[in-house]
């Protein structure tokens, strides 16, 4: 009786193959995620090299197994191979602390080769180790990148999990496997979130406003409205990245880019910094004094991506401002100066939208039965005030909208002020609806994108606007 030929052991690389990402990247932005103050640690520690720089990072951060981006039709295939007897091995270049955890994990490899010992095990050092331990030519080996091309020449059968197949020795290509992984210039795209750049159309509010309405000054504000975007996306990027483990645990935002690992971590961390340094030069050659708000704008959403959204009502308290701060950018740049009633007026209206937000999360989270969020401060419990602060806070604002019309900058700008107070009503109604639909967790995203495509709020929004355009004529 012919026996069936016994397949040769099978060796899985992990960072960029097994996983969508790379624990090295992972195990550094936890880090500064952590322990931001001790950052100055890194430089010194890359000078051991780098099988000395992830024995540092090793010894001081742990990596969490079940909050990676696993490639799952590729699992659902090594699952199916050990099943049927296969010996699968685990070859990687990151720390053996993390892998070995990551194979406990997983229950599918038998073996595990990782970096120790000061020996990183990437390259030829890979090679050789899996040459020695299997024989030349005794094992396949699935890998991702030009790395692995001294160990898919060592193999039997080579796989990678890219969509081009990589040229070897003796004219060979490696042969496809897991999911195929495609370019990273969409994912960067959608990283950098250009819906939410709608937020930054606040920058126009004080020229319409101060009926300035002209194109020099429009120009102006479209520059603030350009470097606030730019500038946001920045912020987007480093704080996508920052919050990519507690991502992973959320029903929709394990879905965004750095999260699911179609973004490299390195490319985010690049372009992020070079956003900011593009914004912060167009500030520069337009307006110092935009500049200056851009920077202090830059500087609180960087604060709010490492530390202050942790903390219990800071976080709100934060948005609120940084919303504020977008109109007086258009300010700055405009020279127009903003009144205490737009300020006030702002102020509480998005501390109501920011409370809305918080409300929808607390909703969502109860609905599937937790009680504390991932990376915030919040439960389930804090629901309640947190909409009736948020209710108050949108009432304020509407308080402040009616005090504004016994105030000079009324008969200055509007010569019939008086078709101003129809505008009060259809911000009730407005408000009133949002927050129920809040309540019947009918709000399930950032409320300035749900109003951006809700049918009546856009109709308000132009009622208001043709009221106000009345007042001026």
């Amino acid at each position: 009786m012919k026996r069936e030929p016994v397949a040769l052991p099978l060796v899985v690389d992990l960072d960029g193959t097994l996983i969508h990402s790379d624990l090295l990247w992972e195990a550094i932005l936890i880090f500064i995620k952590t322990r931001f103050l001790q950052l100055w640690r890194l430089p010194f520690w890359l000078l051991q090299g780098k099988a000395g720089f992830k024995d540092k990072l090793a010894s001081m951060i742990e990596i969490d197994p079940s909050a990676l981006p696993y490639d799952q039709i590729l699992l659902a295939d090594l699952a199916r191979q050990r099943s049927q007897g296969r010996l699968l091995v685990l070859a990687t270049g990151s720390q053996r602390r993390y892998a070995d955890v990551i194979a406990a994990h997983l229950g599918l490899f038998e073996r595990v080769f990782a970096s120790e010992g000061g020996v990183n095990l990437t390259a030829h050092s890979k090679a050789r180790q899996l040459s020695a331990a299997f024989g030349a030519k005794g094992f396949d080996y699935i890998g991702n990148a030009t790395v692995d091309i001294a160990v898919w020449n060592a193999c039997n059968d080579a796989f990678s999990v890219t969509r081009k197949p990589f040229l070897l020795a003796g004219g060979s290509k490696t042969q496809l496997a897991g999911t195929s992984r495609a370019g990273w210039g969409r994912p960067l795209i959608k990283a950098m979130r250009p819906r939410q750049w709608l937020k930054n159309l606040l920058v126009f509010v004080p020229m319409l406003a101060g009926h300035a309405l002209n194109m020099p000054v429009f120009l102006q504000a479209l520059v603030a409205f350009v470097a606030f975007s730019l500038c946001a996306s920045s912020a987007y990027l480093l704080n996508d990245a920052l919050d990519a483990v507690d991502d992973r645990r959320h029903p929709v935002k394990c879905h965004r880019p750095i999260a699911a690992g179609s973004l490299p971590l390195p490319v985010a961390l690049l372009a992020s910094p070079l956003l900011a340094i593009v914004a912060l030069g167009i500030c520069a050659v337009f307006d110092p004094l935009l500049l200056l708000v851009v920077v202090v704008y830059f500087i609180t959403t960087l604060a709010y991506s490492i530390h202050l959204k942790r903390l219990l009502m800071v976080d709100i308290v934060t948005l609120a401002i940084l919303y504020t701060l977008r109109i007086l950018g258009g300010s700055a740049v405009t020279h127009i100066e903003p009144s205490f009633w737009l300020l006030a007026f702002s102020f509480f209206i998005f501390l109501s939208l920011a409370l809305l937000k918080r409300y929808s999360e607390l909703f969502n989270l109860e609905r599937q039965g937790k009680e504390k969020t991932n990376g915030r401060s919040y439960t389930t419990m804090d629901k309640a005030p947190i909409g009736i602060m948020g209710v108050n806070s949108g009432f304020i604002s509407l308080l402040v909208f009616m005090l504004y019309f016994n105030s000079e900058n009324v008969l200055v700008l509007y010569t019939h002020p008086h078709f101003l107070l129809g505008i009060v009503p259809l911000l009730v109604f407005w408000l009133g609806r949002l927050w129920t639909l809040s309540f019947r967790g009918e709000v399930n995203e950032d409320p300035v994108l749900y109003v951006s495509r809700d049918p009546i709020s856009l109709c308000i929004i132009a009622a208001c606007m043709l009221l106000a355009v009345g007042a001026s004529m």
